[in-house]
């Protein structure tokens, strides 16, 4: 049992141990000072709002606000990593390339996380781990070191997250890439299910801004002229993308046999013509015998030579 008393003594219970309040009070001051706290670095304010959310570091937190992070917990991130390339890809290193994937390679990093309860502490320093080339060496001399030798100009996973999207996330090359996803069309040479995986890389380029509605939407008024009022009759507002898409290529294979039928017929019947034409005779040419010209009147006729 433990009580304090009047002269700010605290009694720590049956062994008599007496603490002065001042120093219980000292020392946690000390242990709260020491504590390191989470900062949200200063937002990237794009010129279209349509972009605010996707270049806010905020949106790639983790679930685990955890920071600490210190010499005694290194031990475990070899394991940590195993754990996360599982969901993130063993062979999905970024390399910065390109720019605009910074999108998709953060957004599958948080989700990996958020699967094995990374704090952001750790992720400060296992981050790194999924990238490679130039960026990954480039990463090492921002971050800072655990020996403490190097402070680093990033000192946190979010402020990480903020440099990267400054450095990637270009706003004129997003809008680049959003215009082109809103521009898309089916090419003469491309199938229904090769012209949806173009416009899906579009739209992960963009950073995922557009939803599946959009996409969809896209995608239909893309389509070759041929298959997209059928399409569009057959879409439903809870149709899943990929059963549209498998629907759009049985129409287009069907329009695509009936054009190959038609250009084999159209050959058949050119090659049909060419043979009748090398089968006609030729005609002969008359031989015509030579008539000697009349004799002029007082000119003698002409003598055996």
């Amino acid at each position: 049992m433990s009580s304090s008393s009047s002269d700010g003594e605290y009694s720590g219970g049956d062994r008599g141990c007496h603490v002065s309040r001042r120093s219980v009070t000292r020392a946690l001051g000390r242990e709260l000072e020491g504590e390191p706290r989470r900062r949200i670095p200063p937002k990237i304010i794009p010129a279209d709002d349509r972009y605010a959310a996707i270049l806010d570091c905020a949106t790639y937190a983790l679930a685990n606000t955890d920071v600490r992070y210190d010499r005694t917990m290194a031990h475990g991130l070899g394991r940590l990593r195993k754990g996360v390339s599982a969901t993130f890809g063993r062979d999905a290193e970024w390399d910065g390339t390109p720019a605009l994937g910074v999108f998709e390679f953060l957004s599958r990093f948080v989700k990996a996380g958020d699967d094995n309860d990374v704090s952001e502490g750790r992720a400060l320093y296992l981050l790194p781990e999924f990238t490679k080339g130039d960026l990954k060496r480039e990463l090492y001399t921002i971050m800072p070191s655990l020996q403490g030798g190097r402070s680093g100009e990033v000192s946190s996973y979010l402020e990480l997250i903020n440099w990267l999207l400054r450095k990637y996330a270009d706003e004129q090359s997003l809008s680049d890439q959003d215009a082109l996803f809103h521009g898309a069309a089916q090419e003469a040479d491309e199938t229904e299910s090769e012209y949806y995986v173009r416009i899906r890389g579009l739209r992960r380029l963009c950073g995922y801004i557009h939803t599946e509605g959009q996409m969809k939407s896209r995608y239909m008024q893309g389509l070759g002229w041929e298959v997209r009022a059928d399409v569009r009759e057959h879409n439903t507002p809870n149709m899943p993308m990929d059963l549209l898409v498998q629907y759009a290529q049985r129409k287009g294979d069907v329009c695509r046999r009936r054009h190959q039928e038609q250009k084999d017929e159209e050959d058949r019947r050119a090659e049909a013509r060419r043979v009748r034409r090398a089968a006609r005779p030729v005609p002969r040419k008359s031989a015509t015998a030579a008539v000697a010209a009349p004799p002029q009147v007082g000119e003698a006729p002409q003598g055996p030579s």
